[in-house]
């Protein structure tokens, strides 16, 4: 992979993961010295601590995200990586924006501003999922990404399955999670995020191993 050929045509996504970073430094003056740091599945501020955190700390998670997620095909001993180059970029540029929207919410809750962090945490969580589960069933076997276990790895037959059961699985997570986030009893409760993430993880493993042990 050529990352100067990518970082080229990933141009918009660098700014987005640089522009926080000029909005700190205007609005800098401005900002309290404590500022909400963690929140609850409400919204509500639980935590506080210095400003360079949601200034500067939060966009340069983000950033670091990024260049990781970019970087992980040049890491990858046998090079099995470079035919899921399609999926890892959608995952990239997601997570980037999910950090970057997480980053103006707790801005908007540093000025005291009206945010509803816990709907925009479940439509971003449930595109994630909706996007992983589309490319699911095109990665090919590699040591980073897809459902990686003792039985799909040993066996290219039992990864092929595995994804290809994991990719409807996960779309139709994405899509309840994505609606869940319209319903007000179910999007203040971080727990349904939690559950519903180790379901789709722990299924597939569970998917695998059958598949195994049925091909044995």
């Amino acid at each position: 992979m050529d990352i100067k050929k990518t970082l080229k045509k990933e141009w918009y996504v660098l700014i987005i993961l640089l522009a926080p970073f000029v909005v700190s430094l205007v609005l800098w003056s401005e900002m309290p010295d404590t500022v909400p740091t963690h929140f609850n599945a409400a919204g509500e501020a639980d935590d506080y601590g210095p400003k360079w955190i949601n200034a500067f700390l939060l966009p340069g998670i983000a950033l670091a995200t990024y260049f990781f997620l970019l970087l992980i095909p040049k890491i990858d001993p046998k090079k099995r990586i470079e035919s899921a180059q399609k999926p890892i970029a959608a995952i990239r540029i997601v997570i980037s924006l999910f950090l970057v929207g997480i980053y103006a919410l707790v801005m908007m809750k540093t000025f005291n501003k009206e945010a509803d962090i816990g709907q925009f945490v479940f439509v971003s969580v449930g595109i994630l999922i909706l996007i992983c589960g589309n490319y699911m069933n095109s990665i090919k076997p590699n040591y980073f990404i897809g459902i990686r276990t003792p039985w799909t790895l040993e066996d290219p037959q039992v990864w092929k399955k595995t994804h290809r059961f994991a990719s409807k699985l996960w779309i139709i997570g994405g899509l309840i999670m994505t609606t869940s986030a319209f319903i007000p009893f179910l999007k203040d409760s971080i727990f349904i995020i939690i559950e519903a993430v180790i379901l789709l993880a722990v299924v597939p493993i569970i998917h695998s191993y059958i598949i195994f042990k049925n091909l044995r």
